[in-house]
């Protein structure tokens, strides 16, 4: 039996990562288009916030980037499928997908920055709510 990568992250990957992921597979392309739009409310083009690097740094300091890249590479396949399901594409550094990454980055250093992940965060409570807030799916009690 495998155990999804997240899990390494202990409650909060079996719990917010997994209902993220859930989450995901079920957005309406409404949705989609309002990750887009918040995204950029949250990170204006014309302002540069270090947040973003920031917590790269402290994923590869603590030993995390493995999971932080195992959780974005899983975020941006669900948000994928779900533009496939509706007959449309997400692009490559979109900014929907942006912000479905901050969000996985956020979960996989939570515990060790609360302050940077809820920044990280941003565009996806704008968009869709609090991800803490999301049931969690039957498959992720099981692996």
């Amino acid at each position: 039996m495998r155990v999804p990568a997240w899990w390494a992250l202990g409650p909060q990957g079996r719990t917010a990562a997994a209902a993220l992921l859930a989450r995901l597979e079920k957005l309406t392309w409404d949705e989609v288009l309002t990750l887009r739009r918040s995204y950029n409310k949250a990170w204006p083009t014309d302002r540069e916030d270090p947040t973003w690097y920031e917590a790269q740094d402290l994923a590869a300091n603590a030993d995390r980037a493995t999971l932080k890249n195992a959780l974005i590479k899983h975020t941006e396949t669900a948000l994928d499928r779900t533009a496939r399901s509706h007959s449309k594409r997400v692009q490559g550094f979109s900014d929907e997908q942006k912000a479905v990454c901050f969000a996985a980055t956020a979960l996989a250093i939570e515990d060790l920055s609360p302050s940077l992940a809820h920044r990280l965060l941003g565009p996806l409570r704008l968009a869709l709510g609090d991800v803490h807030t999301y049931p969690v799916p039957s498959w992720a009690h099981n692996p």
